[in-house]
């Protein structure tokens, strides 16, 4: 009988009962790798002998990936007061920790190809959340705001995956339905449908992508109970804003279908876990979704 017995770590208590882990390594296994461009790209980014020249260059060498960059790198989230009208221009005016959430924005945009309704929710969620992150990040004065939006855009990357392989995409509608009928979060909907969730296949894809053990970690427990007074590491913490940024995003309407569950009973606790002042917190986390939702209507533009 197919059981969770002897998964590995990250597979603990996140299938549903008879559902082999296998089976689900075996199909990530099975998926299609990072676009090279992309991938090589992101290497560089990381490599501190990289120059601009170098990854202006290898970005050229994929038209479109370099039109939605530069596309990308004009947003207020990202731009300096001042119009960037090439890709060398962008590398040196936003630098290099920007410019992977830049590169990883564009490159998940490129995988919805279809973009239909579904995957333009899904779509929207992320931006949505990697742009709430961000405010998070700036509010409470933290140092890695522009690493926090990749965390952002990344933590929906099961939910893209899942809707860009054939296999799994038909059913999600199935998801979205018990979303409306049931008032489920998409979490949980996915369970019932898959007998597994997105943050899950999100955190194996990235692994499967060479990205950071940190990153990976961020996605597979941004949907799980926080626990304590307050985190205890700055994993703990980055995890946590990622998880505050979708609830705010999904208060502000972005990326949210009929019948998702209110997040507002959640948000103070949480906003308090990471240490925003009480008073006037409730006035704060307002002004702040409605900033989010502002420039998200603004700008969504700037992502589809």
């Amino acid at each position: 009988m197919a059981t969770q017995e002897n998964a590995p770590q990250e597979f603990q208590g996140r299938l549903a009962a008879g559902k082999d882990w296998r089976e689900i390594v075996a199909w990530v296994g099975d998926l299609p790798p990072m676009p090279h461009v992309a991938s090589r790209a992101i290497s560089m980014v990381e490599n501190p002998d990289t120059t601009a020249t170098e990854l202006t260059e290898l970005l050229s060498s994929d038209t479109a990936l370099a039109a939605r960059v530069l596309k990308i790198a004009n947003s207020a989230m990202f731009s300096r007061q001042r119009e960037i009208t090439t890709l060398n221009q962008a590398i040196m005016i936003i630098g290099f920790k920007a410019l992977k959430g830049i590169i990883v924005a564009a490159t998940l945009r490129q995988l919805n190809k279809n973009f239909g309704k579904l995957e333009k929710l899904i779509w929207e969620n992320s931006i949505g959340t990697a742009t709430s992150a961000t405010y998070i990040c700036r509010k409470l004065k933290k140092r890695y705001h522009e690493e926090i939006f990749l965390l952002g855009l990344l933590h929906s990357l099961g939910q893209i995956v899942l809707l860009f392989q054939k296999e799994t995409s038909s059913d999600y509608k199935n998801v979205i339905k018990l979303v409306r009928d049931s008032h489920l979060d998409y979490n949980t909907a996915e369970l019932q449908t898959f007998g597994f969730a997105h943050p899950l296949i999100g955190a194996l894809v990235a692994k499967k992508w060479n990205f950071s053990s940190e990153t990976c970690q961020v996605i597979l427990h941004y949907k799980d109970p926080v626990e304590g007074a307050k985190p205890e590491t700055e994993l703990d913490e980055k995890t946590a804003i990622v998880q505050l940024g979708d609830m705010m995003a999904h208060v502000a309407g972005i990326g949210t279908p009929e019948g998702y569950p209110s997040q507002m009973e959640n948000i103070l606790p949480l906003a308090k876990y990471l240490g925003f002042e009480q008073k006037d917190l409730e006035a704060t986390l307002e002004e702040m979704i409605n900033l989010v939702q502002q420039q998200f209507e603004k700008e969504r533009h700037v992502y589809e």
